[in-house]
């Protein structure tokens, strides 16, 4: 049985802000959002689980 690759991936963590409003602006003002979420993000975590996807053993240093 083959062991899987191991993989150390290194880089920058950044943190992803997507608000949902209910309609676009149509002018200029303020604008309360309907909801929002928080997403990790970065190249070094999206090349981690898409080595992990493919079944590496990946340890993500970020």
């Amino acid at each position: 049985m083959n062991r899987p690759v191991k993989i150390l991936s290194v880089g920058a963590l950044t943190l992803d802000t997507i608000l949902r409003v209910d309609t676009l602006p149509t002018r200029q003002g303020k604008f309360i959002a309907a909801d929002g979420v928080q997403i990790a993000s970065g190249m070094a975590s999206s090349a981690a689980c898409a080595a992990r996807r493919l079944g590496a053993d990946v340890s993500l240093w970020a």
